[in-house]
């Protein structure tokens, strides 16, 4: 299978799972809402899913229908994102099934902590592998903004899903699996629209008015989420989401 189709074949399946991420929050909100009240986790994450997903979705189709020169560091980028979102997207599938839909990690095993030092290896590989492609003449446009914008949203989102999940590894003594899945989701969401905006910018990709309109209704979808797991990860807030577990502090009990 050529290039253009493996990034074709999973961004279409990434779509699929962050579109059905809405859908699922739908489901949970049409049940409880009328006796819990407003979820702020759960109309953010909507608001969240149906923009992402279509993005992917948009994406995936372009070069599976019109085909195009490929990007092997964007088809890198949607690989590494695609575990978590997978995880995240399973624990909610069996929650909305009436299962747990979380697991906890006693301590910190030596694959977590591999983790770490795998993304880091990750980003060094990355800095320097868009330094390469970016030696290529270049030209950042104005249709390039919602993709810096959502870079830096995403990973100020995985910054206070990082600190509640350090938090929480203090207070209860392990990690949340939801949790952990989550916060991995959206800085790799963000590497995705740096990866989009560099081939973007060397006109390797083009622009399409469609995912354009799609980024941009992203930007205030993804502020809006931003200040939702800020409240939570700072306890001005809470909620009854079980979605937004990962994004919550937690409190030991007994």
């Amino acid at each position: 299978m050529s290039l253009a189709m493996w990034v074709a074949t999973l961004n279409i399946v990434l779509g699929v799972v962050y579109t059905s991420y809405g859908l699922m929050t739908i489901v949970d909100l049409k049940r409880d809402w009328r006796f819990r009240g407003i979820s702020h986790f759960g109309l953010a994450w909507i608001a969240m899913a149906f923009t992402c997903g279509p993005h992917h979705l948009d994406h995936g189709l372009q070069f599976a229908t019109v085909g195009g020169n490929a990007g092997p560091l964007d088809l890198l980028a949607v690989v590494i994102g695609l575990p978590a979102g997978v995880t995240w997207f399973l624990l909610r599938v069996e929650a909305l099934r009436g299962g747990r839909g979380d697991r906890f990690i006693s301590g910190t095993p030596w694959w977590l902590k591999a983790l770490v030092w795998l993304s880091v290896l990750y980003a060094a590989v990355l800095v320097a592998s868009v330094a390469t492609v970016l030696r290529h003449p270049v030209h950042f446009t104005p249709r390039l903004t919602p993709n810096v914008l959502l870079l830096g949203l995403y990973f100020l989102i995985g910054y206070y899903l990082l600190r509640t999940q350090l938090t929480n590894r203090t207070t209860l003594g392990g990690w949340s699996v939801s949790g952990v899945a989550l916060t991995f989701v959206f800085p790799t969401c963000g590497v995705m629209h740096a990866m989009y905006m560099v081939y973007a910018s060397t006109e390797r990709y083009a622009i399409e008015w469609h995912c354009l309109l799609i980024d941009w209704l992203a930007v205030p979808a993804a502020i809006y989420f931003v200040w939702v797991v800020r409240n939570l990860s700072l306890g001005v807030s809470t909620d009854w989401n079980e979605g937004a577990t990962g994004a919550r502090l937690q409190v030991a009990v007994g």
